[in-house]
């Protein structure tokens, strides 16, 4: 579950229960295991859209993009038709070679699906610097593409996870005018969180009939008030990425539909950010940082990203201690060198100040809002974060070992 008041969903937005990427109309997928994962667990997906569909494509702001990333910049972003994905190797860092096993891994799979290879985005993740064996991922990909139906949603968001506890994966419905759009999503993500895009991957399917333009801008959109206002430990991956098809028949939407399905995708990906901050590696509370009161946008956000990324804070929170020292200080690093007037701070958690008996009740939560007021104007600015514990210190420094 995530708090209704942190995805700002339209009215008559709701969860389709059991949903998945495959629940709109129109989409199948499919999953394997070729021996990625030392578990032996499922690790290569393929999602589809069985009519054609446009699409929309933001990435990474790295300027080590990972192998699978520069190969789908080679592609119209307006009209893929499918995504492969393999976890547990990244393919980044891997230079020449990495781009070429991209390339095998998309025409495979457009092999497998009967498309252009120039169809087939790529997405990679887990260790960053090793080769995987691209024999065995072609075998994956056969065999996930024999699998492949409109029940593969929850396998193929089994298949994309790494380190992730849960798979993210839901549908939901929205009224427009005499029809009911669906829209279904995929994404794994729970450390190296700290999109600059548009490590994470999400994917977001629709059988709504909209414009390539439209869908360009809307997803570009909903990165930025989603993703890009998610950390677990200010870490940018190589390989984020986010992907959007839609294969609806009929008028592309307009107007006030046009609009209702705009909050409806944006509501979407924070549902899926959310979800990554919650699954942070060894996560227990999830934050939403609002700050209210600076002296513009930009400096709210530089402000809720100071809070949210410091270390200090993340810990106490994870120790449930309102130790609000820790979030001034934070402030007051972030507001260091910009001039203006001075900063009037007040620090509320879930509404309640620091020294509130009960305070100790809203830090026990899994979700609540720390709220920083700075009284220097009326920019604001929120950002979702997890906290830090042992949990995540044992993960990284065994992630390899």
């Amino acid at each position: 579950m995530v708090r209704g008041d942190w995805l700002a969903a339209p009215p008559g937005l709701a969860a389709v229960p059991g949903g998945s990427a495959t629940t709109p109309a129109g989409f199948a997928a499919g999953a394997s295991a070729c021996g990625l994962k030392a578990s032996g667990a499922l690790d290569v997906g393929l999602l589809r859209s069985v009519p054609r569909a446009v699409s929309a494509m933001v990435d990474t702001a790295s300027a080590l993009p990972a192998a699978p990333v520069l190969h789908n910049r080679g592609l119209d972003r307006a009209a893929l038709q499918a995504v492969v994905v393999n976890a547990g190797i990244a393919n980044a860092a891997t230079g020449a070679a990495g781009l070429e096993d991209a390339h095998a891994m998309a025409a495979a799979a457009a092999s497998a699906l009967g498309l252009a290879a120039g169809d087939v985005a790529v997405s990679s993740t887990g260790v960053i610097g090793d080769r995987f064996d691209i024999g065995r991922v072609r075998a994956g990909i056969a065999a996930a593409a024999g699998v492949l139906g409109p029940g593969g949603g929850p396998s193929f968001a089994e298949a994309i996870r790494t380190t992730d506890r849960w798979a993210k994966s839901g549908a939901f419905r929205i009224p427009l005018g005499d029809a009911v759009v669906t829209l279904g999503a995929a994404a794994k993500g729970g450390g190296m969180i700290s999109p600059r895009m548009a490590t994470m991957l999400a994917y977001v399917t629709t059988d709504a009939a909209v414009a390539a333009g439209d869908l360009a801008a809307l997803t570009g959109e909903a990165a930025a008030v989603s993703f890009n206002r998610a950390t677990v430990d200010g870490q940018m991956s190589p390989s984020d990425t986010l992907i959007v098809l839609g294969n609806g028949s009929g008028p592309a939407l307009r107007g006030a539909a046009l609009e209702t399905f705009r909050s409806a995708l944006r509501a979407v990906c924070r549902w899926l950010a959310v979800q990554m901050v919650k699954d942070g590696e060894g996560a227990e509370h999830a934050m939403r940082v609002v700050v209210r009161g600076a002296r513009d946008g930009e400096e709210a956000d530089v402000v809720a990203r100071a809070v949210g990324n410091s270390p200090l804070v993340k810990t106490a929170a994870f120790g449930r201690d309102p130790n609000w020292g820790r979030v001034i200080q934070a402030v007051g690093q972030a507001l260091a060198g910009r001039g203006g007037p001075g900063a009037d701070v007040a620090i509320r958690f879930d509404g309640r100040s620091a020294d509130d008996p009960e305070v100790a009740e809203v830090l026990a939560r899994p979700e609540y809002d720390l709220e920083v007021v700075l009284g220097r104007g009326a920019g604001e600015a929120e950002l979702w974060a997890s906290d830090l514990g042992h949990g995540y210190v044992s993960l990284n420094a065994d992630y390899r070992t």
